[in-house]
């Protein structure tokens, strides 16, 4: 798709540098300055994508958005390139680590094929190699039911992509394999999510279309925060009064459970037009783990320098916890303590919005949007990580950002 898409990632692939013509050094980078506000105060942190600090960015409401990346590219020889990307924005657990974002690279023995090793985007959607560069999409932020509750970036190993001509388009297919991590906030604290993951897609793309397959396979390394409830319910006492409580605690191991991803993509563009959607299907075999279908689409019309676009999105979550009475009051804690664990680990919502970006200088774009987004009692994953006081209904976040690439 010839596009902004393209005049994008043309300068973040070395197509545009601030270094001399003919170097073998290219320096490129993008950024976005945000800021969010709410229509009313309740128990509900609106944060971007999960491995967000709620509590941070409803104190300070600039980092839901705000981030700086920036990228070098050295062409070590004739076929192979090295790339780093660094990118700083709001995360519940920071690193330097962390802020490496690639790190890989990528050996091309002929026009049609490319190896990287080190670390890579992790290929698991559309959007994947420009998730945080904001000038390369029209919306303030991507759809947090699609992308927001997917919180890992790069994958520590690599990957390897085959294009053919097929058609008036051209096809790539792509497999990966490494391992992944990220921080993710638990009450005033943090706890490291990590797992292996292997995949592989396939992407079609013309002049005005793109469509794109893909399947995701991770394998979670360790447990999460609510493990601290297995031994209670592995007590026998607990388990001779509560027979199911057995079952609860196998349920809560997430070290070792798989989950599966599968997600297909369509985008089109011509005369002015863009629309594009995705839709994902979710599996997992513990009912603490995201399950479930998520969807949406995106249309703008482009006038010269103004786009206006909608987007709906939504999140369904199809796994439930069916947990049985507990036998006595004694037992009512460690019940409304699963409720709790589940109810943090599940999306059920969907957001509807309206904006309209303006390029209003080379390489700058102002957004401006407003969503509203209907959230159900028993899926606010996105919106906070302990008890949260929610009886479903609506929230309105109004947001305004400034895009750049450099």
């Amino acid at each position: 798709m010839k596009s902004l898409l393209a005049v994008c990632l043309g300068s973040l692939m070395s197509q545009t540098a601030l270094a001399a013509e003919g170097s073998a050094l290219k320096l490129s980078g993008f950024g976005t300055v945000g800021y969010w506000l709410s229509d009313s105060k309740d128990d509900l942190r609106f944060r971007r994508e999960l491995s967000q600090n709620g509590p941070k960015i409803k104190d300070h409401h600039e980092l839901a958005d705000t981030r700086l990346g920036l990228q070098a590219n050295y062409a070590l020889t004739d076929h192979l390139e090295a790339v780093g990307q660094l990118v700083f924005r709001e995360k519940a657990a920071y690193s330097n680590r962390d802020t490496v974002e690639w790190a890989f690279v990528k050996y091309k023995p002929n026009h049609d094929t490319d190896l990287r090793v080190g670390r890579v985007g992790l290929d698991t959607f559309m959007l994947s190699d420009y998730r945080s560069v904001g000038y390369a999409y029209n919306w303030a932020r991507p759809s947090a039911e699609f992308y927001g509750w997917i919180p890992f970036y790069s994958l520590d190993g690599g990957d390897i992509s085959k294009r053919w001509t097929l058609g008036d388009g051209q096809l790539k297919v792509k497999a990966f394999a490494g391992s992944t991590h990220t921080g993710m906030p638990w009450a005033d604290k943090s706890y490291p999510l990590e797992a292996v993951a292997t995949g592989v897609n396939a992407t079609w793309e013309s002049d005005e279309w793109r469509l794109r397959l893909g399947h995701t396979r991770m394998r979670f390394e360790k447990n999460a925060p609510f493990d601290q409830l297995i031994p209670y319910l592995q007590n026998p006492v607990v388990q001779a009064l509560w027979p199911s409580a057995a079952a609860y605690a196998d349920d809560l191991k997430l070290d070792g459970q798989h989950l599966h991803y599968s997600v297909i993509g369509l985008a089109w563009e011509r005369d002015g037009w863009q629309v594009s959607g995705e839709v994902a299907a979710t599996s997992a075999k513990t009912v603490f783990a995201p399950q479930g279908l998520s969807a949406y689409m995106s249309v703008g019309r482009r006038f010269n320098q103004w786009v206006p676009y909608a987007t709906f999105a939504r999140n369904w979550n199809t796994s439930k916890l069916k947990l049985s009475p507990s036998p006595a009051p004694v037992l009512d804690p460690l019940g409304a303590q699963l409720n709790q664990a589940y109810e943090s680990t599940h999306t059920n919502q969907y957001t509807a919005a309206v904006g309209v970006r303006w390029d209003f200088a080379e390489r700058l774009a102002l957004k401006l949007q407003w969503d509203r987004s209907v959230i159900s009692p028993t899926g606010v994953q996105m919106w906070g990580d302990g008890t949260i006081d929610w009886r479903g209904g609506s929230k309105h976040i109004w947001s305004a950002t400034v895009d750049f690439t450099f």
